[in-house]
Order: structure tokens, then C-alpha cells, then sequence
């Protein structure tokens, strides 16, 4: 999938190309470490049909591997992971901001099309293997940053007509 975020386009080749070597690196599985569109397409018309909902998660800020490893990838400027964390985005960085923000985005558009009802989206576990976590970010005074990114997601999932769930 391409994204655009501040003006740079971002190829759907590049951005897939980078998300898999992101996933390959985090946890290998061999073939298949991600579903095609079609295949959560497969999964989420037979949850339909047995009335079972799915609740789509895309973890951020933290959780992040692959995406960071991707913005890396297709050269997202600056530094896009937070304070040495293979994991957290850095939130200071608007670049890796907007490109997240772009790329859930996508999903979030994707899952409202198919009529979930709610979309999480993590909000946990903010750079703990960068030491500190969310306590680094209080001390720092940067947790109005963490703050203002989750509400902004928040939003963004309201607006598609979901419900928005954090851990």
C-alpha cells in the first residue's frame, strides 16, 4: 500500500517491501508473515457470516518494529524510533508522526469499510526497551506528546464511525 505523509509520497512497493522485512527481522515465520487484503478480506466475510465481529489492532506508538523498520527502509526523515527503542516511535519526530498516522490511516479506512465496530489501537508499553517507558516521558515532561498522538488517533477512528480501544 502507498502512503503519502507531509508531502512525500511513498510507494506501495517500498512501504510493502519495507513492513516485511520489518516482520521478517521481529519474528520470522517463514512464508507468510503478514495476511493479504484477500485473505482478511476471507476472514472478516466468514466472521460476518457467523456474526462474530473483529476488532482490528494496529499498535502504536510502541509495538512498532516493523513500521519503524520500514520508515527506515524508505528513508522517513529524521530519527523515527524514540530514544534508541527498536520499538516506540519517536513522537517528536513529525515526519514518523505523519507516516504512522498516514499508514493507520489506511487501516483504519479499511476495517471501517468492512463494518467493524471498534479498532484498537495498543497504546502500551511506550519505549520500555529503551528503559523508562512511560515514566522517561513524564520526567521529561514529553508525555503531553503521548497524549496528544493517542487523542489524535482516537479521533481519526471516531471519524470513520468506529469505536477507538486502548490497552
Amino acid at each position: 500500500m502507498s502512503v503519502t505523509a507531509g508531502g512525500t509520497a511513498y510507494s506501495s512497493a517500498d512501504v510493502t517491501a519495507g513492513i516485511q522485512a520489518g516482520n521478517e527481522a521481529y519474528y520470522n515465520a517463514g512464508d507468510k508473515n503478514e495476511l493479504t487484503q484477500a485473505e482478511m478480506d476471507e476472514i472478516i466475510a466468514y466472521a460476518n457470516r457467523l456474526n462474530i465481529g473483529i476488532i482490528p489492532l494496529l499498535n502504536t506508538p510502541g509495538h512498532m518494529d516493523a513500521i519503524i523498520d520500514c520508515m527506515e527502509s524508505v528513508n522517513v526523515a529524521g530519527t523515527v524510533a524514540y530514544n534508541g527503542s527498536a520499538r516506540t516511535v519517536n513522537l517528536e519526530n513529525d515526519s514518523a508522526v505523519a507516516f504512522t498516522k498516514a499508514l493507520v490511516q489506511k487501516y483504519i479506512d479499511y476495517f471501517a469499510q468492512k463494518g467493524c465496530k471498534y479498532f484498537h489501537m495498543g497504546a502500551d508499553e511506550y519505549a520500555n526497551d529503551a528503559g523508562g517507558g512511560f515514566a522517561s516521558l513524564i520526567y521529561s515532561g514529553k508525555y503531553g506528546l503521548f497524549g496528544a498522538y493517542v487523542n489524535d488517533l482516537a479521533s481519526m477512528i471516531i471519524a470513520e464511525g468506529m469505536i477507538p480501544e486502548a490497552f
